[in-house]
């Protein structure tokens, strides 16, 4: 990301917080001011002991409080303030600089610690808000892991830019800016004998800091690849033990930590050559100030060019101002190097981050509204109630991947109320239909109706309030029993929680719990058995209480006693619902009103189980295949040990 580009993202990012970050700033001003005048009063001390020089106006004016301290024995005829006023004087400027750049130092950094923490909360907030309405589409591109970093690790680096940097980067560049404009008022001569280093410094930190940048980005990219697979691994932890992939994934896991190691140190590497670069130019520097100015202030002459210093032209004194600032300008020439780094950080941690908010989120509100029947219509109505759960697929097609279509024009019609089933091979399209329900993804042509209108119409959360799922494996979030129950329905009472709890016959249950509905359930309901998960699914389900209900393989992954127990459940939640299922066991389907069988994204049969067992087609196949291993079967097989050939595919 270009500073420019950077500097807007940032503007950008501290909406409401300017005004303190710009008071954090005039504190980080007296704060320099303070550094800047704690070089003089040596100077005072010293040019009044070794030339008998007073302080210059307005100093004079503070001195002249003190003058009735000491006596004048030993002072020149010129001399106005006393040795003893002035030492003081310089003595109470020490203190009062002293303490006033600490209060402001002490003010400048709370305020700039509460700026950090606020904008890196609020900018979390807003990107992880962004990532919860993108659409699945492009999570299906992205790494978890990778996302994590961005909303946390990355997010991180910009937090510790404000905090340590901004602010920093603007007392770094004052007390440059001061220093040098005190030294051109003291001695201008000197000042740019001084500084002829600087040129040079300057071309060191602009090239440093592009090849820094550069390292710095290919290092955030491996650390959001690390992320990645560690999170991928801990997911799928049981499958690794299962298939003893430890060693694998450990050497998987050890390529990209070896790969960001390496991008990271490449970064180190050249940040720690930029710093002793920076210090050789500045021990030059040095060497200039303490060789000349040494040389003119014990009565030499010194001509650099057409640069001329008459012997006595510096005192001591201003010798000693020199050379101090010369040793406070290191300070900041070295946060600029640490600035740098920060800066290059953040500004590849701002380009991530960027990325993700640049990504259109999903559109609640639909298209203008196409009418397709006389009965009067709110597309953006939130009460489930108002469906009646007519389901029409009309021509529908669609593809992950551009110009590979997975449906290939279904044109599917359910009437309210009624039960079908998708059945088919693997791959032949059921999950990726429903999906297109709620809009998980959109069709490339056709459209779904729903009561007649298409679900392109409604808006997203009234669309998506109306259908419920219970899938294969049942996502349960860290919370109580009674959380997880009522997710679709936070408002509801806790009488409602427990019936919908008895009517999937999970209560009994619940209540042998520690803790009964207020049991914590840990990370996607590790504490639980399948069956448990699944029941607390279908009360989640029959709470919500939506006209539509996507049973997605919902026993496949339980034993025979927790299937018994589900279906049950089941069987009171589809009761009056337009219902969708899919499932792989074709002989609980007996109940349904209609199967509908897919075949590599198109519907090769329709009718009820009865006509679909007994006729020659792909349903009669793939039951007598299930079938074929039962002990009945097994008894009565043919001798010749052949089978039923699976009918031709459509290609």
């Amino acid at each position: 990301m270009n500073p420019i580009r950077f500097a807007r993202f940032l503007y950008a990012q501290l909406g409401g917080y300017r005004l303190t970050l710009l008071f954090s700033m005039s504190m980080a001003v007296i704060q320099v001011s303070c550094e800047i005048m704690a070089a003089f009063p040596l100077k005072f001390i010293l040019d009044k002991v070794i030339d008998h020089l007073d302080p210059a106006w307005p100093w004079s004016l503070g001195v002249a409080q003190f003058d009735s301290m000491g006596t004048r024995q030993g002072l020149n005829a010129d001399e106005v303030h006393t040795l003893l006023g002035v030492i003081a004087f310089s003595a109470s400027l020490i203190i009062i600089l002293g303490i006033i750049g600490a209060l402001a130092s002490m003010v400048q950094l709370y305020s700039g610690a509460r700026v950090g923490q606020n904008v890196s909360a609020q900018l979390r907030r807003v990107a992880f808000d962004h990532v919860l309405r993108l659409p699945l589409d492009w999570h299906g591109q992205k790494k978890s892991g990778d996302l994590v970093q961005r909303l946390t690790g990355n997010v991180s680096d910009i937090e510790k830019l404000i905090i340590d940097g901004l602010v920093d980067l603007l007392a770094g560049f004052l007390t440059i800016v001061g220093m040098i404009g005190v030294l051109f008022l003291l001695n201008w001569r000197f000042t740019l004998i001084s500084i002829v280093v600087v040129p040079g410094l300057f071309v060191i930190v602009w090239t440093y800091t592009k090849r820094i940048k550069s390292a710095t980005k290919r290092a955030a990219h491996a650390a959001g690849l690390v992320a990645g697979v560690a999170t991928e691994d801990i997911r799928a932890i049981a499958e690794v033990k299962a298939f003893t992939l430890e060693e694998r994934e450990s050497a998987n896991f050890q390529k990209h930590v070896e790969q960001y190691r390496s991008s990271a140190l490449r970064a180190g590497r050249l940040q720690a050559e930029f710093r002793p670069m920076v210090a050789f130019v500045l021990a030059l520097s040095l060497f200039t100030i303490v060789g000349t100015g040494s040389y003119v202030a014990t009565g030499h002459n010194f001509q650099l060019g057409v640069l001329f210093l008459p012997a006595g032209t510096l005192t001591l004194g201003t010798l000693t101002v020199f050379l101090h600032y010369l040793k406070q300008l290191y300070q900041p020439m070295r946060d600029l190097s640490k600035l740098m780094y920060l800066g290059t950080y953040a500004a590849s941690a701002a380009e991530r981050i960027e990325e993700i908010l640049q990504q259109p989120v999903e559109v609640d509100a639909g298209p203008p509204i196409q009418r397709r029947t006389t009965r009067p219509w709110d597309p953006f109505r939130t009460r489930v109630s108002d469906l009646r759960g007519s389901v029409h697929y009309e021509g529908v097609v669609f593809g992950y991947v551009p110009g590979v279509d997975v449906i290939k024009g279904i044109d599917l019609e359910i009437r309210a109320g009624e039960k079908v089933a998708l059945v088919g091979l693997s791959g032949s399209g059921k999950t990726t239909l429903v999906k297109l329900l709620p809009r998980f993804h959109d069709p490339s042509r056709g459209m779904i109706l729903i009561d007649g209108v298409p679900n392109r119409d409604y808006g997203l959360s009234a669309l998506r309030q109306s259908i419920s799922f219970v899938l294969q494996d049942s996502v349960l979030f860290e919370g109580t029993i009674r959380d997880n129950i009522a997710l679709g329905r936070p408002e509801a009472t806790d009488r409602e929680v427990i019936e919908a709890a008895r009517k999937a016959h999970i209560h009994d249950t619940i209540k042998q719990l520690p803790g009964g509905y207020d049991a914590y359930v840990r990370e996607q309901g590790k504490n639980l058995s399948s069956g448990q998960r699944q029941r607390l699914a279908i009360a989640r389900a029959m709470l919500r209480d939506t006209p539509i209900l996507v049973l997605d393989e919902p026993t496949a992954s339980l034993d025979v006693e927790a299937e018994g127990e589900v279906m049950r459940a089941l069987d009171r939640l589809v009761d009056g619902r337009t219902v969708i299922m899919i499932s792989h066991r074709l002989s609980t389907l007996g109940h349904v009103d209609e199967i509908a069988v897919l075949d590599q994204g198109t519907i090769v049969e329709r009718g009820d189980f009865a006509t679909l067992r007994d006729g020659d087609g792909m349903f009669a196949w793939l039951l007598e295949e299930q079938r074929r291993y039962s002990p009945d079967n097994i008894r009565t097989a043919p001798a010749n040990g052949q089978v039923r050939k699976a009918p031709a595919r459509k290609r």
